[in-house]
């Protein structure tokens, strides 16, 4: 059952029940306030008589009889009972119409002295040693109940037809974005990801859920485009090395190579596998980056990061002239401190890697950026740095993840990568935020 379908449902039972309820509650003050007035009609007409009665005559019991039938009219009967409650006169409605009643119900009404009962009002008057019940009748008051009781069925079957109708074209207006929603939904699960998501502009819940909606599909469009690129790269990185391997192993098997050749041919193999290994690595560094996994942050010395990494390419020096520049005041800052390493490595090898021998590379710290710069072979579209698989330098052997290991770790390390570059006059990356001293 559809979510509109129930929404309609639950309006006709609100409707209804409400309709029922407001009935109810009119049946009952009518009935009540008819019923006082049935009472107090019967006091009208018989008090009247009682007071010429009691003034005339002395003795009540004397008139108690010709009282119980003076009273009677077409809407007033009575019984007269003595005092052991015994009935002596049953006076019934002037339209012939007698009363039948019941000791028990006899009793209750001497009992109560005032009341309604199944089939009658009454009241209980005291007359001498004599108990005088008048009964009024009820006939009326129940024709105005199933009066009331009809007119609320025929204002609920007059009323349901429109009140249905305009229900309808509310609720579908109202829940229009969830239809066009599960639309959305059923398209991107066939595999449809060429779809504009339209946005009502709508301010309500709806709305909000609609632009949620919008936003999170969005992203699920950028993810799927992402994975589909991903896989086609990755297969196309790993069927390089993997053609080569498997090609050289065949070779071998049918001893094509003489034993001058297998020195070089193992070294070639050797050096594929490494790629390898490099590039599973590197996918696998960027699957814990894009993961929500949380990186172990710790407070750590720039100047101390910087005398490591000096350390580590030592062998850089014989060939570059790689400058490490301290701060001549430290600063501690919040990273993962092996993540952060390995982006500065990555710029480093990036800088040495496209740059010739004697050339100038510099690690550095200015207005909150760490900056790897070279004087290097430079980039013609430094704006597509960072992205996945990106290599500008197709003459040179990579895999286009390092700047975009980089990126991530910049971002996850609340920095952004920034990178500036010129072809054939050098490139400056750096890692900026605000450092905390």
């Amino acid at each position: 059952m559809s979510v509109r379908v129930k929404a309609i449902l639950l309006f006709f039972s609100l409707y209804i029940g409400s309709v029922l309820l407001l009935s109810l509650f009119s049946l009952l003050v009518v009935r009540t306030t008819l019923h006082q007035h049935v009472l107090n009609y019967m006091e009208y007409q018989v008090e009247p008589l009682m007071e010429f009665y009691r003034n005339y005559y002395r003795n009540p019991d004397y008139y108690a009889r010709s009282l119980a039938e003076d009273v009677v009219s077409r809407e007033i009967a009575s019984l007269l009972l003595d005092k052991r409650g015994k009935v002596v006169s049953v006076e019934g409605f002037l339209e012939g119409e007698v009363p039948q009643m019941g000791e028990r119900e006899i009793r209750n009404m001497l009992r109560t002295r005032k009341g309604i009962g199944e089939k009658y009002a009454y009241m209980v008057k005291k007359v001498g040693d004599y108990n005088l019940i008048l009964l009024g009748k009820l006939e009326s008051i129940k024709r105005v109940e199933r009066r009331i009781l009809f007119f609320s069925l025929l204002l609920v079957l007059l009323i349901s037809a429109p009140a249905s109708t305009l229900a309808f074209l509310l609720l579908s207006r109202l829940l229009k974005p969830l239809s066009y929603l599960r639309e959305i939904s059923e398209a991107i699960s066939r595999g449809e990801l060429d779809i504009e998501i339209k946005r009502s502009g709508r301010g309500d819940e709806f709305g909000l859920l609609e632009e949620a909606y919008s936003n999170m599909v969005e992203k699920l469009k950028g993810i799927i485009l992402w994975q589909r690129e991903f896989i086609r790269n990755i297969t196309h990185a790993l069927k390089t090395p993997l053609t080569y391997i498997r090609g050289q192993a065949e070779l071998l098997q049918m001893g094509t190579y003489s034993e001058e050749r297998l020195r070089e041919i193992y070294s070639g193999i050797q050096h594929q596998s490494e790629k390898m290994e490099r590039l599973i690595s590197q996918l696998t560094t960027i699957m814990r980056l894009e993961s929500q996994m949380p990186l172990k942050v710790e407070r750590v010395s720039l100047n101390q990061l910087f005398a490591e990494l000096e350390e580590e390419y030592e062998f850089i020096k014989v060939e570059r002239r790689f400058v490490v520049e301290y701060l001549e005041e430290d600063l501690d800052i919040e990273v993962d401190k092996e993540y952060f390493k390995m982006a500065l490595r990555n710029l480093i090898e990036n800088s040495y890697k496209y740059t010739q021998e004697g050339a100038y590379l510099r690690l550095y710290f200015k207005e909150g950026c760490i900056w790897v710069e070279d004087k290097g072979i430079g980039m013609e579209h430094p704006e597509r740095a960072g992205e996945l698989f990106y290599r500008e330098a197709t003459h040179k052997e990579g895999s286009g993840l390092g700047l975009y290991i980089v990126k991530l770790v910049a971002q996850k390390s609340g920095m952004s990568m920034r990178v500036e570059s010129k072809k054939g006059l050098g490139t400056r990356v750096g890692l900026c935020y605000n450092l905390k001293l």
